[in-house]
């Protein structure tokens, strides 16, 4: 319970540390940027928007919302203003030409392929068994949908006035960027090499799916716990041997004969069972007999030993200890809940271990001794792997959706371009988290999940901008994505300092793959040549 307290305290300092240093980012880029208070005020209607409408939803699907869940839709923050870039950077670059309803028109494609790929992306983590998981795809996703909603149906009408400001910022450096992206060397062998370096660094990957890498274990924590184990000679091992019986008799007698049988093992160290404290009423009746044969035997001797005047009088009449009477008492409160009851129609124990014992030696002892071998985190543990291998399979055919989504529009070459980013720098996000020495998990697929439903807009609104003649457009393009790349850095990004070894992963995951989807955005946009063949077609 002390980890549980200290895990929900850290949560709660990571939400404010990421929502504030979303948002104190997102302040920052818009006024250095659009020099305006009107584009601040819609960029936060988009974001209150998202996660107020996110926030409502799931409380009534859920009825309660899991800080887990907060954690990370805290990092919504930066997703959900993407949209809102790219609107008010092209106003910023029409002008005094700007004209809302149209400037909606022409990004609403875009937008709107964006928003599908991304929920693709989203909802893919509802396989996950997992609330906190499934909370999460669907707070990002309603969150998502809310914020686009909002840019398509309020911004053309708040933001019908063109700009006062109309530079475009670091115009200079933006249309560089961009022709070093034309020359076919670049666009065949800087791609092709972050993809090979990326997957030589995922095939030496190693994969921990334990899940008590999300429980962040401080020292001061792990201290106090071994001097209570010391104290009380009670560990926290999670191993349980699951004993049942027809009857409440027939269930202690068991648990009699299985506790007799592990302390005669000496394998398993100390444990704690109910029979220890609430014997059979078999053995209750021999412990009575004993005891009374031994007063037989030995009273009179023993009375004239002690020189007592009085004979030594009998026992008190044999009353039994009973479970129920035995709960009932506040002896019980420590150990009480090794008691289950009668469930599923047979009666139920639970016999649990000061430390930690071989899995497989306690296995092998339940299966002998008609007990079942119960242990938590071992079960969800392998749950984790067996969804990593889903998730898996699962984005490889999301890959795949979202390919034969864009061929009726791009066609083949230029879909495969759109697509191919978002791979590489999901290779790069787990790559760089292998050379962190970071074990990789199911949280590290989930990542990749993000990097291509976030990936996918940059390289989609590259890709629209072909039919643009006018470079300068490109370049807001560019501006609007980096500024996108830039808000989901400083939101995904500050996952990376988590105290939790998994989500501090996911956040290394993210910020690499973010990165490097940025990096190679430009290459969807197909070469000029091929462009003006088209054209000319």
């Amino acid at each position: 319970i002390f980890y549980a307290a200290h895990g929900t305290e850290s949560a709660k300092g990571e939400i404010s540390t990421i929502g504030l240093g979303s948002l104190i980012g997102i302040f920052i880029l818009v006024l250095v940027v659009y020099r305006s208070t009107l584009p601040l005020a819609l960029a936060l209607l988009s974001i209150t928007t998202g996660l107020f409408c996110a926030y409502v939803l799931t409380i009534s699907l859920f009825g309660s919302i899991h800080l887990f869940s907060l954690v990370f839709g805290a990092s919504l923050i930066g997703v959900s203003i993407d949209y809102a870039f790219h609107f008010l950077t092209d106003r910023l670059n029409a002008g005094a030409k700007w004209n809302s309803v149209e400037g909606i028109k022409q990004l609403f494609p875009a937008i709107t392929l964006g928003l599908i790929t991304s929920l693709i992306g989203y909802l893919g983590m509802l396989i996950a068994p997992f609330p906190g998981l499934q909370q999460l795809s669907l707070f990002s996703a309603i969150g998502l949908t809310a914020a686009y909603f909002t840019v398509v149906c309020w911004y053309p009408v708040l933001a019908s006035k063109p700009s006062k400001y109309h530079v475009i910022p670091a115009q200079r450096a933006l249309s560089q960027w961009l022709l070093v992206w034309q020359q076919p060397l670049i666009r065949l062998v800087l791609p092709f090499s972050l993809l090979i370096a990326s997957v030589f660094g995922v095939t030496q990957a190693k994969y921990d799916d334990d899940i008590r890498q999300l429980q962040a274990l401080p020292q001061a924590l792990q201290q106090q716990e071994r001097e209570i184990k010391a104290i009380t000679g009670v560990g926290g091992s999670q191993q349980l041997l699951l004993v049942r019986a027809d009857t409440e008799e027939a269930l202690l007698q068991k648990l009699e004969q299985v506790s007799g049988k592990l302390e005669q093992s000496g394998d398993f160290g100390g444990f704690q069972s109910i029979s220890r404290y609430v014997p059979s009423q078999k053995t209750q009746q021999e412990n009575y007999q004993l005891v009374t044969d031994l007063y037989k035997q030995q009273a009179d001797a023993y009375q004239k030993v002690i020189q007592q005047k009085q004979a030594l009088s009998a026992l008190q009449p044999y009353q039994a200890l009973t479970i129920e009477g035995f709960l009932a008492s506040s002896i019980s409160e420590t150990v009480g809940f090794l008691w289950l009851g009668h469930i599923d129609d047979v009666f139920a124990s639970v016999i649990t271990f000061n430390q930690e014992v071989d899995s497989a030696t306690l296995s092998e002892f339940a299966k002998n001794n008609d007990a079942t071998y119960l242990n938590k985190a071992e079960e969800i543990s392998t749950l984790f792997a067996q969804y990593r291998q889903r998730i898996t399979e699962l984005l490889l055919m999301a890959y795949a959706a979202i390919f034969l989504l864009l061929l009726p529009r791009y066609k083949v070459k230029q879909a495969f371009l759109i697509v191919l980013p978002p791979f590489i720098a999901g290779c790069a996000g787990l790559a760089v988290t292998v050379l962190t020495g970071v074990p990789l998990n199911l949280f590290n697929l989930l990542a990749l999940m993000l990097i291509l439903g976030i990936g996918i807009d940059y390289t989609l609104f590259f890709a629209e901008q072909n039919k643009q003649t006018d470079n300068s457009h490109k370049e807001s393009t560019l501006l609007a994505i980096s500024l996108s790349a830039l808000t989901t850095i400083l939101s995904f990004g500050l996952l990376a300092l988590s105290e939790t070894q998994a989500i501090h992963s996911f956040g290394i995951t993210v910020l690499t793959g973010i990165i490097v989807a940025w990096l190679l955005a430009p290459l969807s946009q197909l070469a000029p040549s091929h462009i003006h063949s088209k054209r000319d077609k």
